[in-house]
């Protein structure tokens, strides 16, 4: 496994969970859900991580638990989460957020002249049809 996610650890080759950072991030959940800011509940609760992996963090299913995983969070407190999360983007106005479609207009084209000779040899063939790729600028 190239990653263990923060709540882990490998123990005798298996995934354990982490008592330490288990709780911390027990505590980064309630003080996110008491209305702190991600960055304000991730510093409460002593987690050194960028905002991006933070998110992350609160966002990834594995904690709910599964075959590998031991769960470090309930179904209800997940939900809480993403409902939290959902509120608190529209409130800043982040969702259904569009960024203008960018074109691209290529200032050149491409033509092909008349293909006038015909090779038995495929590769041949195909050198002689490139060879007759024009590029113009436009």
């Amino acid at each position: 496994m190239a990653h263990t996610p923060f709540g882990y650890e490998i123990v005798d080759g298996k995934i354990e969970i982490h008592a330490i950072e288990a709780e911390q991030f027990k505590l980064l959940i309630q003080s996110y859900l008491s209305g702190k800011s991600l960055a304000n509940a991730a510093r409460d609760s002593g987690i050194n991580r960028s905002h991006g992996v933070i998110t992350r963090i609160l966002t990834n299913e594995r904690y709910l638990g599964n075959a590998i995983f031991p769960g470090l969070i309930s179904k209800e407190q997940f939900e809480q989460l993403k409902e939290e999360r959902f509120k608190r983007a529209k409130k800043l106005g982040r969702l259904n957020r569009t960024k203008a479609e960018e074109t691209f207009t290529p200032n050149f084209t491409f033509t092909i002249g008349k293909v006038e000779n015909k090779y038995d040899n495929p590769i041949k063939q195909a050198e002689y049809v490139y060879s007759l790729i024009k590029e113009e600028v436009t």
